[in-house]
């Protein structure tokens, strides 16, 4: 009888660990009250837009060939209430930039590369029922389809 040796071992493990993450859906009862709760989670985990916030330099390189006109939509967000949204058109489009700058940490966050200018004055004009210092997720959960970009553009120098 021949033992397996511990990297044999491993890999066979982490096979099966991996398949087993990649099936978990597989295996979620619906009409069991703990799997509802494992839906909800996932639910909430998919529709929470994350923010991903760079420095100056880190958003110029990334979008500074982004042509357009500025549009702003209020320096009210944030719990401190001066982070700005804005929307950057190119003339003749009606889509755009959509980019949140908090002046507290000088940084940015994209919302959404190519997003309807009607869609951000429909949810800016709505935002209003968010109260005076709405945090800048919810205005992005105003949003039709629009999920906040997480594209990474490398280490700031």
């Amino acid at each position: 009888m021949r033992e397996a040796s511990l990297p044999d071992q491993f890999e066979s493990t982490s096979d099966k660990l991996v398949a087993l993450a990649g099936n978990e859906h597989h295996n979620v009862d619906a009409g069991s009250p703990g799997d509802h709760w494992y839906r909800l989670r996932q639910l909430a985990a998919t529709s929470v837009p994350v923010l991903e916030w760079r420095g100056p330099v880190a958003f110029a390189r990334a979008y500074r060939a982004v042509p357009g006109i500025e549009r702003d939509f209020g320096s009210r967000w944030g719990s401190n209430g001066d982070q700005r949204v804005s929307l950057r058109v190119e003339v003749g489009s009606d889509t755009g930039l959509l980019y949140v700058y908090d002046p507290t940490w000088d940084e940015y966050a994209v919302i959404g590369t190519d997003v309807p200018l009607a869609a951000v004055e429909d949810a800016f004009a709505r935002a209003a029922r968010l109260g005076e210092h709405p945090p800048v997720a919810d205005f992005v959960t105003l949003l039709p389809n629009v999920h906040a970009d997480r594209r990474s553009p490398g280490p700031e120098l």
